[in-house]
């Protein structure tokens, strides 16, 4: 009989384990950004006064030549003008948009 009163207790605190652990992963799942960088603790760099090196640090699978090709470009009064300048694609574009301006903040 002990055993089983012991047994049951086991599993509620088991069962109440899981139930926490699974609030605090659903939690964390909703908050979080699906970007690859979270654009508001990173703050965007403009791409008219920023460096190379900046360029390839803060912004995901920036290269060096296209780092310089962006600089070589400027200036840039709105960030599509990247696009028609033919400094980078428009795929291009929507995947490092997040990451940078044309105007200080």
């Amino acid at each position: 009989m002990k055993e089983q009163v012991r047994s049951q207790r086991v599993f509620k605190i088991s069962m109440l384990a899981l139930l926490l652990a699974l609030a605090v992963a659903v939690g964390k799942s909703s908050n979080e950004p699906v970007t690859h960088a979270d654009p508001i603790k990173q703050r965007k760099i403009n791409v008219n006064t920023c460096s190379k090196r900046e360029l390839i640090k803060k912004i995901p699978g920036m290269t060096s030549n296209k780092a310089q090709k962006i600089i070589n470009g400027r200036p840039y009064a709105r960030i599509y003008d990247l696009v028609t300048k033919k400094v980078v694609t428009k795929k291009e574009l929507s995947r490092i948009r997040d990451f940078i301006t044309v105007k200080d903040p």
